[in-house]
């Protein structure tokens, strides 16, 4: 369901790595799934500094989870101090919006197929 259409950077975005640039909308999605908390990290001072940041999901559980990793190619940064972000932060960009929209849609349709 990851697309160029649903990547903050299209132009970046390729076949051989899906999930760059979808780490918000993801995040956002899983969110909607699983619940719990939306963490961010901050990517100044790595290599992936264009990127500017990364979320990933801190479960009810209190696990965990980033399903967007693997854009990083097993080049993630460890060490970086995560923050808390609210769905709202992310959401007041309308163009997260919009791509977190499209991805939903999708989202939901292959749940209904499946």
């Amino acid at each position: 369901i990851c697309s160029r259409e649903t990547a903050q950077n299209s132009d970046a975005w390729s076949e051989r790595n899906p999930l760059h640039g979808h780490c918000a909308v993801v995040t956002l999605l899983a969110q909607d799934v699983f619940g719990g908390t939306i963490l961010r990290v901050s990517l100044e001072g790595t290599e992936f500094v264009a990127m500017r940041s990364h979320y990933y999901n801190l479960l009810p559980d209190k696990t965990e989870h980033d399903l967007t990793r693997e854009q990083f190619n097993g080049r993630f940064p460890e060490g970086l101090e995560a923050e808390e972000r609210t769905r709202s932060y992310l959401l007041s960009n309308p163009k997260t919006n919009f791509r977190y929209l499209v991805l939903k849609t999708r989202f939901e349709k292959l749940a209904m197929i499946g």
